[in-house]
């Protein structure tokens, strides 16, 4: 048996990747499942429909590597916060709400005016609609009899290991992102619980990325092999294993929906950033701009009807420095870090009848840009070194873009062989479960980059207007 299968739970469905133990992807496929909005700003989803596309994207990657006799061991890597109430014969008691749901505006106000900022000193996180907990006071408060009846609150990782192998458990990286867990003590924390009359027995057993899980039990799943499942991890943790990024100085940002960057470092530094268990024992600073690849989809999907994204690079590219004078201010879902305001909306500035759509487009790539390079001027005056940025995520298939983050940040960027890299990273914990070291994994499956240095582009004039037509904006979101 030669082959580890990762599995990719991401916001809108599911890549499976057999890989072999050198580190080579053999096989992948992807299947998606629908999102469902009943109300501006909410977003559910179906935890049979991810079930449902692990079942059929798994059984594709591993027919196409013909590997139903050679998977020795799974992990899943999840996208993260998503959660669903279980009840006790393992049936999901209403739809998921998913991470981008911005519903929980007044849970954040209470969790905020009762705990302050003794919430961020123990889970690292800053309250925001986008954690797990005010999603389950929402519950508490509008859908009683849901949590009443509830077994187990389970995140996306902890539903879908449940399915494979009837265990519940869930990992450190996962868990700190519900804000329930204590991220110094590494364990559920009682004084959160207690504070807003959460019943922590509703809760997974916290385990370590990597360990072994349980065996695959499922016969959904066409392997032969009896292979172990894996404890597995966050997304965005696991995406930062993948890219090998395991020590400080290194950065990784991944753009597809949204962009997420991760730092391991040695401790909590502070600041207007986050805070994170990462799949191996360190910590991770991190940061989560909502709204990014998904609005450079929105550009194409409503200004680039039945074109390329070829097209749309192309038209972005002769655009030029500043997209002529627009500038897009991509919170179109709330500002994240270091913003943290969940009621800003997205603006585009400076529109006129001159302007083209591959303006638009290139105002999204730089403003993402502008917002990658604020939070790491923050992270560094914080006194987090970073080096270099490694890029993945679809995002990366983009040469302009990719040159745009290096002009903007100034700092080298490595783009992956593989810009897929979550599921790699899953693949990774795979091949720890079944006893190999961290040294091997990271040696054969991270994998070889191209580095897009700095250009010489001067971007501070047009950045230094953004940041201030930014604070008017974000300002004004408030009125």
């Amino acid at each position: 048996m030669s082959y580890v299968l990762g599995i990719d739970a991401g916001t809108t469905g599911i890549r499976a990747g057999v890989y072999s133990l050198e580190g080579k992807l053999v096989a992948q496929s992807y299947t998606e499942f629908p999102s469902y909005y009943p109300h501006p700003g909410w977003v559910e989803q179906n935890a049979e429909d991810w079930w449902k596309s692990v079942v059929k994207a798994c059984n594709t990657a591993v027919k196409l590597a013909n590997g139903q006799d050679d998977i020795f061991a799974i992990s899943v890597t999840n996208q993260r916060e998503t959660i669903v109430p279980v009840s006790k014969t393992g049936t999901p008691l209403t739809r998921a709400i998913v991470w981008q749901d911005r519903r929980t505006v007044e849970e954040v106000r209470r969790i905020k005016s009762i705990m302050g900022e003794e919430i961020s000193k123990i889970t690292g996180l800053k309250p925001d609609p986008y954690f797990s907990l005010p999603k389950i006071l929402w519950w508490m408060k509008n859908q009683p009899e849901i949590v009443e009846k509830t077994w187990k609150f389970m995140l996306v990782h902890d539903y879908l290991v449940y399915k494979l192998t009837g265990n519940v458990v869930t990992d450190y990286s996962n868990a700190s992102r519900t804000m329930l867990m204590d991220l110094r003590k590494r364990k559920w924390s009682d004084k959160i619980a207690e504070t807003f009359g959460v019943d922590l027995e509703k809760f997974p057993e916290i385990r370590n990325s990597g360990e072994v899980a349980g065996e695959l039990k499922n016969r959904e799943i066409d392997i032969r092999s009896g292979p172990i499942v894996a404890v597995g991890g966050g997304d965005q943790q696991c995406s930062a294993l993948g890219q090998g990024v395991v020590e400080e100085g290194k950065i990784k940002s991944t753009t597809g929906t949204g962009t997420f960057m991760i730092a391991p470092v040695e401790k909590m530094y502070g600041g207007n950033i986050i805070y994170s268990a990462h799949v191996v024992p360190k910590i991770v600073a991190e940061v989560r701009i909502f709204t990014t690849g998904s609005l450079l989809e929105w550009v194409k999907k409503n200004f680039f009807q039945n074109e390329t994204y070829d097209v749309l690079n192309a038209e972005a590219k002769v655009s030029g420095v500043g997209a002529r004078g627009l500038m897009v201010f991509p919170f179109f879902s709330g500002a994240g870090c270091p913003h943290w305001n969940p009621e800003a909306k997205g603006t585009i500035y400076g529109l006129t009848l001159g302007h083209s759509r591959g303006d638009i487009a290139r105002a999204v790539m730089e403003s993402v840009a502008f917002e990658v390079k604020t939070n790491i001027d923050l992270m560094e005056s914080l006194g987090i070194k970073i080096a270099e940025l490694r890029l993945d995520g679809g995002a990366a298939k983009s040469a302009l873009w990719n040159q745009i983050f290096a002009d903007v940040t100034k700092k080298p960027c490595l783009v992956s062989e593989d810009v897929e890299a979550t599921a790699r990273g899953a693949a990774m914990l795979a091949c720890l479960s079944a006893g190999l070291s961290l040294k091997y994994v990271l040696e054969k499956f991270v994998p070889r980059f191209t580095v897009i240095l700095p250009s010489g582009i001067d971007y501070s004039e047009v950045y230094e207007r953004y940041k201030k037509l930014r604070e008017n904006i974000l300002f004004s979101s408030n009125i």
